[in-house]
């Protein structure tokens, strides 16, 4: 793999988890040094059979926007808030959007969306890489116009004004004193001298002239 593609597989793994990791550190320091106030509770609503929605506004000091804001909590906790009028929060200091209910039920959702998608750039990976020799495009046969001279790093299929190619790549096999195979990114090219020079070996990279004849 190129190191374009393991930038680009690393920059889709950190845009990935970079915000979830960020929200699940913010969430553990509201939960562990987080200010404690009681919150105003404005309804609760049965979520399951053990859990309930909790709808609350934190004290203005803490939120002047006044917000509404839900949690899931277990079937005690929502009891004790339904009776009381008042729950218990930890919210992270100047971010009231960041807080732990009392008896709060975690949430799998984001963990389990961020893991599929880690496992999708994965695959698609391993496919890339498992598949990538046998995705080439049908190979092209040209005529060389010229003789084959030392060519730069890369690949290259270059149409010309008048129709022919410059082409460029890597010698990949010799079939004959006549006949060369030249790799591109893509595809191969099997070229045929036609009493042109060839000074370069299998390995070397090549440039030559050429017409395309299929």
């Amino acid at each position: 793999m190129s190191w374009r593609r393991i930038l680009l597989v690393a920059f889709a793994l950190i845009v990935i988890n970079l915000p979830w990791a960020t929200h699940e550190v913010r969430v553990h320091q509201a939960t562990t040094s987080g200010i404690q106030v009681s919150a105003s509770v404005l309804n609760v609503a049965r979520a399951g059979s053990d859990t309930s929605l909790v709808t609350f506004r934190l004290p203005s000091g803490v939120d002047p926007a006044q917000t509404s804001r839900t949690a899931k909590v277990d079937r005690a906790t929502a009891d004790a808030a339904a009776a009381s009028q008042t729950i218990e929060v930890r919210v992270l200091k100047g971010h009231p959007d960041v807080y732990h209910v009392d008896g709060q039920v975690k949430s799998w959702s984001s963990t389990l969306i961020t893991i599929v998608a880690d496992l999708m750039v994965l695959l698609l990976v391993l496919l890339s890489w498992r598949l990538g020799g046998r995705l080439r495009r049908p190979a092209l046969e040209a005529v060389a116009l010229g003789d084959v001279e030392s060519g730069a790093d890369g690949s290259l299929l270059d149409k010309q004004l008048d129709g022919t190619y410059l082409i460029n790549g890597a010698i990949r096999e010799l079939l004959d004193g006549d006949t060369l195979v030249l790799t591109l990114r893509d595809r191969d090219v099997k070229l045929h001298l036609r009493g042109h020079a060839n000074p370069l070996a299998v390995g070397e990279q090549a440039q030559v002239l050429a017409h395309l004849v299929g």
